[in-house]
């Protein structure tokens, strides 16, 4: 990936996080992560990147979980602990910035694959499935 749009992405991704850290509510948090795949997508348009695609499926995927999660009527019958979920979400998001603000990582996917795979772990907690899992001590934040 070019130079100035790692960097682009470095910034953006650092400026959500700290307003995920910064804002007290919920859905604020939840628009800043926004960033994550909104930017990717824009980037995109510039020069394909594998590793962004997938950077962009998957922080899209969270926000729309968590939007759907949020919705649903009977939400107190999920074993969600919120603020702990936040708290989680907005760290991987900031060791997400952190790996863009690092000079190069074409070669280290393995630590990028690692970040997503532990906010897609995040996402899952709090679907149907993954709230049993979560209540069973199978997923630990």
């Amino acid at each position: 990936m070019r130079k100035e749009l790692r960097q682009r992405l470095a910034t953006e991704y650092r400026y959500a996080v700290t307003k995920m850290q910064k804002s007290p509510e919920a859905p604020k948090k939840l628009f800043y992560f926004s960033v994550f795949f909104g930017e990717a997508q824009r980037v995109l348009n510039w020069q394909w990147d594998r590793d962004l695609a997938l950077i962009y499926t998957i922080t899209q995927h969270i926000h729309t979980q968590v939007n759907a999660t949020m919705q649903i009527p009977a939400l107190g019958v999920f074993p969600i602990d919120w603020a702990t979920f936040y708290e989680k979400l907005t760290q991987g998001a900031s060791d997400l910035a952190a790996y863009y603000e690092k000079s190069e990582n074409d070669d280290n996917r393995e630590e990028m694959y690692q970040l997503l795979g532990r906010l897609a772990e995040i996402a899952y907690a709090i679907s149907g499935n993954g709230s049993y899992l979560y209540e069973k001590g199978s997923i630990k934040f």
